[in-house]
């Protein structure tokens, strides 16, 4: 089974590449000169020394058989300021290219406004951008970017001398558990999970006001009800809307608050996997598996889904009912999250997430400050060096209810991250090497640790740790601690993307318009005490939904000829 190894896959070698030099060296060390071979470059490499102590010689890059080259690259992502450790690689790519190639950093675009965008641009033949954040490019990512499986599998000169790609990447850079299947057009950058982080004075005040967790002590939320119960406690204390929350656009489409429809929707769903599956499944069901998707048997009847999330009543003809929107279990999840409303931070709908996070880090509100925080694992990094809060961090609570069964674990939107494609440009072949060159160099042992270093320089964490083996990079010695004790506290139970229900009516339905539209307003409409007259109710947020993914579902059928009728029979081939 496939477990993320964020902080497992080697913490102590974490740590040694910080403090040691690993004894793989000798007489396979890299003559650091430059080349000079006339096509190649002729610049020298950092030195092990600039590079920290614990940077193995033989991972320096090869520079007498690197070539050189010219021309512009376009890296384009969905930054959230590890754009800085990017400017770092960039630079020093440049350096070594001579200043002949110039790589620009696009930050331009983030949120919503970026998954509109990569798919505009991937689709045009004339695009400039060439580094791109591929899993956003949905169905176009196969078509418009690169197939790289070969390209991985052949020597990366700036690994070393005679080092095939792969052997110093993790499996994880080219799995992806939401396709089911190695993913080539997508190179994974970072192992990723999410916690919870709260300020440690502002807990210990809840508890003197009467605040206790599930197991009757001043601690950290177990159950989805106690960390509403701390932020109540909190609110007695003295502090105003304590929950750090965002419900900007962005949060809502791709980070915090879709973090939580997507993990607590997967939490109430997962249980209905067999009676949407092959009936081979059922064999191999085990509510407590953490990766259920990866099972034999798993194949996806798209007919018994509709039929489970919209054929409502005695219509639905599987054992497990109906439970779209407008089921009991549907209004329950929905209510849960509706208990956050008195407590998420005040501007939540223009406070975006790195402003939230500065909040938190900072304290710069006093006790209007978020003292309770969803986020990054990674981003302990900068916070437990902060000097305004006492840091702690937890893993995503239970929220018990009669529709799941006691016990049952939350899974994480963490896993693979960072999600690297290169944009193909059709009759330039000249511009797709330089892409791929720059991506050899960006994911090489020597690129990983300069990513590290400008990231640590700026005081920004990495979401996670890269998918370049660790124990070949320097890990700058002030995160070292925070990943060692994180370990101990947040555990990773496994991905929940792959659960296609949060796909059909859990977080909006197969990606068509109807539900992203309405999705923005709506849950403002339902989580903001200050909205006023357009509060919606629960009841009135369910119905809007549900009529949302019904004139979704009719979009999907239309482009997958399926009959509309199709919900109302799961026997049917589809």
């Amino acid at each position: 089974m496939r477990k993320l190894k964020l902080f497992t896959l080697g913490l102590g070698s974490i740590l040694l590449a910080s403090c040691v030099s690993n004894p793989d060296t000798g007489s396979s060390l890299i003559d650091s000169n430059g080349g000079g071979k006339e096509g190649y470059i002729s610049q020298k490499a950092l030195s092990v020394e600039e590079l920290g102590e614990g940077f193995n010689a033989r991972y320096l890059p090869d520079v007498q058989n690197i070539k050189q080259r010219s021309g512009t690259i376009d890296v384009a992502l969905d930054f959230y300021g590890n754009q800085y450790g990017w400017e770092k690689v960039a630079r020093e790519y440049e350096r070594l290219q001579s200043h002949q190639v110039k790589v620009n950093i696009n930050t331009n675009y983030s949120g919503s406004t970026y998954s509109q965008k990569i798919q505009s641009e991937m689709q045009n033949s004339k695009t400039d951008w060439d580094i791109c954040e591929g899993n956003l490019g949905e169905r176009y990512t196969n078509s418009s970017c690169l197939h790289i499986t070969s390209i991985s599998n052949q020597n990366n000169e700036y690994c070393g001398r005679d080092v095939p790609w792969t052997s110093v990447l993790e499996d994880e850079a080219f799995t992806s558990i939401e396709n089911h299947s190695t993913d080539t057009y997508i190179i994974n950058s970072e192992v990723m999970q999410t916690c919870w982080f709260v300020n440690k004075t502002a807990l210990d005040k809840a508890g003197e006001q009467g605040y206790k967790n599930a197991n009757g002590e001043i601690g950290n939320p177990v159950t989805w009800d106690d960390l509403i119960s701390l932020c109540d406690y909190m609110v007695k204390a003295g502090y105003e809307n304590p929950l750090g929350i965002s419900l900007t656009d962005g949060s809502i489409h791709s980070t915090q608050y879709t973090w939580l429809t997507r993990i607590y929707g997967d939490y109430y769903y997962r249980q209905f996997y067999p009676y949407a599956m092959s009936a081979s499944y059922w064999d191999n069901y085990d509510p407590t598996q953490k990766d259920p998707e990866l099972n034999d048997g798993y194949g996806v009847k798209f007919c018994k889904i509709a039929n489970i999330m919209l054929a409502e009543g005695d219509k639905c003809k599987l054992p497990c009912g109906f439970q779209g929107p407008g089921s009991d279990l549907y209004k329950d999840l929905i209510s849960q999250l509706y208990k956050m409303r008195d407590y998420i931070v005040a501007d939540s709908t223009s406070l975006e997430f790195q402003a939230l996070r500065d909040q938190f880090r900072l304290q710069n509100k006093g006790t209007k400050s978020a003292q309770i925080l969803l986020d990054y694992l990674g981003n302990g990094c900068v916070y437990s060096s902060s000097d305004a809060i006492d840091l702690d961090y937890f893993d995503y609570p239970e929220m018990k209810n009669s529709y799941v069964t006691d016990g049952s674990i939350t899974r994480d939107i963490g896993g693979n991250g960072g999600f690297l494609s290169i944009i193909k440009h059709p009759g330039n072949a000249n511009q797709n090497n330089l892409n791929i060159d720059f991506m050899k160099f960006f994911m090489s042992p020597y690129g990983q640790t300069l990513y590290y270093q400008g990231l640590a320089e700026h005081d920004i964490a990495p979401m996670g740790l890269s998918t370049v083996k660790n124990k070949y990079i320097v890990i700058p010695e002030k995160w070292t601690k925070f990943f060692q004790e994180a370990n101990q506290k947040v555990s990773f139970n496994g991905n929940v993307d792959g659960n296609i229900f949060i796909s059909w009516g859990g977080r909006f339905f197969s990606q068509y318009q109807n539900t992203e539209a309405i999705i923005v307003e709506n849950t403002r409409r339902l989580l903001l005490k200050t909205i006023g007259s357009s509060a919606m109710s629960v009841d009135e947020y369910i119905s809007a939904w549900k009529e949302a993914c019904f004139k979704d579902y009719k979009l999907k059928c239309q482009e997958c000829q399926w009959p509309e009728t199709m919900y109302l029979d799961p026997t049917l081939p589809y």
